[in-house]
């Protein structure tokens, strides 16, 4: 028994071998035909590869061409915006700014502007005539604000005594709030105008409304001036006017130095128009401080000259009025005459710094100031003169005795010139020494002949005392021969 299991084994071992041995003939014959299945996929991938290569391509021109059209056609929606936007636009533009909310307004003509820029780029006749009506509307809207700007500048330009504040930086001018929202609004015309051609005037605007308020600031010093000349002016046409002629035979100031006692001395500073110098420098300053806080700072200098331009006009004229009725005036108004000038001076550097940017503005003062220097300057000889020849007709002293009123007039007005000392030593050093006895006998004993430093000129000034002195009293000597009574011979 045991022999016949052993025998049932490996008959079927065997079997199971043969089994297995067909199991894997197949599978490698699966394997091949796998294998070959698998290269024909290859291949048919490659194909499939070749075929939609093209495909994906187009596929990509597609994508592009399908985001060019979206483009496209949000594009021609911002053009279609851009046609209508005179139409949206034109009842804001039309209506106004709000003065309390100016932003919408000021987006309104922003949109205005961007539709303009962007027809301009298309050649059609559509575009065109909807660029038009946008120019249109801008001008308008661009106007509106001028006005506006205008408005807000008359708010605070009625005038103000500048002589009631001692600095300029105590001058009122605008509210805070108010400075910044014309600043802001002058800043955005000033922009847009540039951008869209539109002529607004900006400078010549705020020049044309300060300007006013800065004369009818000063107007009072005007007339003031005007005034002190009627009150004072002696009977006669005075130089440049009608009838005026230096060959007149009396001098109506001569005849007034020499026989009638004057009784109003001029007081420093009380002259009309050195308050009028000193106030027109005032007012400049603080207006040259708030323009350059409204104005854009690359038209605030010229906006300032032009502000200032008519009230400068005024001042010098008024000047020039004064410099004409010095020079037909006693010789007591060269105290006056001084005392402008002394003002002037001091006030000279600060109007050429204001003005620094137009020379020409200021040719007026220095011109003023030039004839001033002329007029004072020629009456030290004029003084002289007079004492050395007091007896002419019409200005004789008086035959009775008595204080005669040039020796009056003379010694007050050599005693108040002192008081311009500092001034006149500037102005007799570059005149010279002696220079006012040119003309006269040089023998004559009236006459000091020197300094005692010709190169400086207080010695100088004092040399001209000492000068005027000797003149009188020679004039008081040669005029007590010829009184009436001996016994005044010796007054």
């Amino acid at each position: 028994m045991p022999s016949d299991n052993y025998l049932y084994d490996d008959a079927e071992e065997e079997a199971e071998l043969e089994f297995l041995r067909e199991s894997l003939e197949q599978m490698d014959n699966l394997a091949d035909k796998t294998t070959q299945l698998l290269k024909v996929f290859d291949i048919r991938l490659k194909n499939l590869g070749r075929i939609i290569a093209p495909i994906y391509k187009s596929t990509q021109k597609l994508t592009r061409l399908y985001d060019n059209v979206e483009t496209t056609i949000g594009s021609l929606d911002d053009i279609m915006l851009f046609f209508n936007v005179s139409k949206d636009e034109s009842d804001t533009i039309r209506a106004g700014p709000d003065e309390s909310e100016l932003l919408p307004y000021l987006d309104s003509i922003n949109r205005l502007k961007d539709a303009s820029d962007a027809l301009k780029q298309m050649d059609l006749d559509s575009a065109s005539q909807s660029r038009q009506e946008i120019r249109e509307l801008l001008h308008i809207g661009l106007g509106n604000l001028s006005q506006l700007f205008s408005q807000w500048l008359k708010q605070y330009s009625g005038g103000v005594d500048p002589a009631a504040y001692t600095d300029a930086a105590e001058i009122p001018t605008f509210p805070m709030d108010s400075v910044k929202l014309l600043g802001m609004l002058a800043t955005y015309l000033n922009l847009v105008n540039d951008e869209v051609s539109y002529d607004l005037k900006l400078t010549k605007t705020y020049a044309s409304i300060r300007s006013r308020h800065l004369q009818k600031s000063l107007a009072q010093f005007g007339d003031m001036c005007n005034g002190y000349i009627r009150a004072n002016s002696l009977d006669g046409p005075m130089p440049g006017q009608r009838g005026y002629s230096d060959a007149s035979r009396y001098n109506p100031a001569e005849v007034r130095f020499c026989t009638v006692r004057n009784e109003h001395w001029y007081e420093t500073g009380m002259s009309p128009f050195a308050q009028y110098t000193v106030n027109l420098v005032k007012l400049f300053q603080a207006e040259r401080d708030l323009v350059r806080q409204i104005m854009p700072i690359v038209i605030s200098e010229e906006t300032f000259l032009a502000t200032a331009d008519r009230p400068l006009e005024a001042f010098v004229s008024a000047g020039e009025s004064m410099v004409s009725f010095f020079l037909v005036s006693p010789l007591y108004e060269v105290l006056h005459a001084l005392d402008v000038y002394g003002y002037m001076l001091e006030n000279e550097a600060i109007l050429e710094s204001l003005l620094s940017l137009q020379q020409n503005q200021n040719n007026g003062v220095a011109k003023l100031l030039s004839r001033l220097q002329l007029h004072i300057s020629k009456s030290f000889t004029v003084l002289i003169q007079l004492l050395h020849n007091p007896f002419k007709e019409g200005t004789m002293p008086k035959q009775n005795g008595g204080v005669h009123e040039l020796t009056f007039n003379t010694l007050t007005f050599l005693l108040y010139l002192i008081g311009y000392k500092d001034l006149l030593t500037n102005i007799f050093l570059p005149l010279g020494d002696g220079h006012w006895n040119q003309g006269l006998p040089q023998d004559s004993s009236a006459v000091a002949h020197y300094a005692s430093d010709p190169n400086d000129g207080l010695s100088i000034f004092q040399h001209y005392l000492r000068d005027v002195v000797d003149a009188l009293s020679h004039m008081i000597d040669q005029g007590g021969k010829q009184m009436k009574r001996p016994a005044l011979q010796f007054v």
